[in-house]
């Protein structure tokens, strides 16, 4: 793993997208803290924040999938570059981070929310802890790309009939109920992405029209059971992305914080619970648990102090021994275009170029 960890670089970004990345992982930050404050015993469970927490998890982890996917059908060298590539940037972090979040959790006794023991490390290989579970199912859907492209597709439709009949339950139906909106982010890649929301009117026309029915099928996913529950859930999601997509391409890179926390994504996602912890803790020894100061607070710690510890780990040099991902290089402008730029995993010639759409690598990078 050496020589993949110095040889590999980040591609050139997309800073709309790093604002997308921002926008998701903000999400996933701020319901953790949310549920972290109530399992603590911190904050009362409202109808208001019930509501928040049930349009969050309608959505932000379909909108990471899809993210994921956007980067993840790069053409690469050969089978065994693409292993390799993702045993760093996912397989890696999943391994180190799981060590690090248990151990962390078993020292902390009773100040921590989840009760994890030493004999859980050695079982991740079947059952992530935490909030591990989204590399590991990850990892599962990454290696479809090695089918050839018709059969790829081909799992997209069975994987949405398992999640219709039996949900998003074990992890291979976890996987099978997300397989289509990282698929769809393959399918569509950055380029196609952007020819989509390529003008102000059609990410306002998407931002608009996905919220109203966003709310909609929020409001009516209660009443209903069985198979119109579960293809509202995907409709909901589906919604609930669009609306996240266009206000990334409105803001672009103006919010400047929200691209940088985009960038450093995957070091906030395996260290924002333990930093959340860190500060929650803090806060109650000093006293402070009005709750919206708390969560406010908390929020930025999950999110700041990650995204400090990455641009230290990228100044040292550290980032993908820490399983941070690698340090973003200089975003590039790649003309929009709608051809999906999807293809199947083939050996190439030593010198083959690695594609033509360079701007797409790992994922969360």
């Amino acid at each position: 793993m050496r020589n993949e960890l110095r040889a590999f670089q980040a591609p050139p970004r997309a800073l709309w997208i790093d604002t997308a990345r921002g926008l998701g992982i903000v999400l996933v930050v701020y319901g953790h803290v949310l549920r972290g404050q109530f399992h603590s015993g911190l904050l009362a469970w409202t109808p208001a924040i019930a509501l928040q927490d049930r349009a969050i998890y309608a959505f932000h982890m379909p909108f990471f999938f899809l993210l994921s996917g956007l980067f993840a059908g790069a053409r690469v060298h050969s089978r065994g570059e693409f292993i390799r590539r993702r045993l760093v940037t996912i397989v890696y972090p999943y391994i180190l981070w799981s060590v690090i979040q248990t151990i962390l959790t078993v020292g902390a006794g009773h100040l921590a929310n989840e009760n994890h023991s030493l004999s859980d490390l050695a079982l991740i290989g079947t059952h992530p802890i935490g909030q591990f579970w989204f590399l590991y199912v990850l990892a599962m859907l990454q290696l479809l790309l090695l089918l050839p492209r018709p059969l790829f597709l081909l799992t997209v439709p069975v994987g949405i009939v398992a999640g219709l009949l039996y949900g998003a339950g074990p992890l291979p139906l976890r996987a099978a109920w997300y397989l289509p909106f990282f698929a769809a982010g393959v399918v569509l890649g950055r380029s196609g992405l952007e020819a989509a929301l390529q003008t102000v009117r059609s990410a306002v026309v998407g931002l608009v029209g996905g919220a109203i029915v966003f709310a909609a099928l929020l409001a009516a996913i209660p009443l209903l059971n069985g198979l119109p529950a579960m293809l509202a859930q995907y409709a909901v999601a589906s919604a609930g992305i669009i609306v996240a997509l266009a206000i990334a391409r409105l803001l672009d890179a103006r919010i400047t914080l929200l691209a940088a926390l985009g960038t450093a994504s995957l070091a906030i996602f395996v260290m924002h619970v333990i930093c959340s912890a860190v500060m929650r803790a803090g806060l109650e020894r000093i006293g402070v648990n009005q709750p919206v100061i708390a969560i406010i607070l908390v929020s930025a710690g999950g999110l700041l102090i990650p995204l400090a510890i990455y641009r230290a780990s990228i100044m040292a040099g550290l980032t993908p021994w820490l399983g941070l991902g690698y340090a973003p290089r200089t975003q590039v402008p790649v003309p929009p275009s709608a051809e999906p730029l999807y293809r199947p995993l083939e050996p190439a010639a030593p010198n083959a170029d690695v594609g033509l759409d360079k701007a797409r690598g790992p994922a969360f990078q």
